[in-house]
């Protein structure tokens, strides 16, 4: 696996099933920004919080 893709485990909820299975999950991109970004990880940015965080910027600078 790597940074971006992790195992799960999950299990049937109903107590006479019990089927349990594995299934991997993969970080697609981000929604919110991280306060505490890890710099060895990259992960692509959604247009919807690139523009976020690009008008924070302007709105930052404009108060300077």
């Amino acid at each position: 696996m790597s940074s971006m893709m992790k195992e799960i485990t999950y299990q049937c909820q109903n107590v006479e099933c019990g089927h349990t299975f594995v299934a991997t999950l993969e970080v697609s991109r981000t929604v919110s920004m991280s306060a505490m970004p890890n710099p060895e990880v990259r992960i692509p940015i959604s247009s919807r919080a690139f523009l976020a965080a690009k008008n924070q910027m302007t709105l930052d600078l404009a108060t300077v």
